[in-house]
């Protein structure tokens, strides 16, 4: 995998308090974003995408889980969207946000947030797939 090699393209780290960058539905992670917070480190960028894909997985699986406590399954999509944001998966990080913040408020099950989380995760994992190919 050579992610690194994008390295002379302009890098901004998203703020806490600015929306995040907006990537085309075709690159859904920054590898700009992955080789500047890996420093360039190849390994560490396949590992920590490798982590991303197994635990994206995951916690997008368990917060699916209806009997388990809504501020669990919040929790879960705060954990995934820290997951995603350290990788660059930042329409993972907005969908996961979205699904936390339905689960803070009073109301029905957030099927559409869910589902739109599931489907960008899964985008993510599919990239991932490829850049590992």
């Amino acid at each position: 995998m050579r992610v690194a090699a994008i390295q002379g393209q302009n890098f901004a780290s998203p703020s806490p308090h600015e929306p995040l960058p907006k990537l085309p539905e075709d690159r859904p992670i920054d590898l700009v974003h992955l080789a500047r917070a890996t420093d360039g480190d190849e390994a560490l960028e396949a590992e920590l995408l490798a982590m991303f894909d197994h635990q994206g997985e995951k916690l997008v699986e368990r917060v699916k889980l209806a009997d388990l406590p809504r501020r669990a399954r919040g929790d879960i999509a705060h954990r995934l969207r820290g997951s995603a944001l350290a990788i660059g998966a930042f329409a993972v990080a907005e969908a996961a946000l979205a699904v936390e913040t339905a689960f803070e408020r009073e109301g029905g099950e957030p099927r559409a947030e869910i589902a739109a989380l599931d489907a960008t995760v899964a985008r993510a994992r599919a990239a991932i797939a490829e850049l590992a190919g």
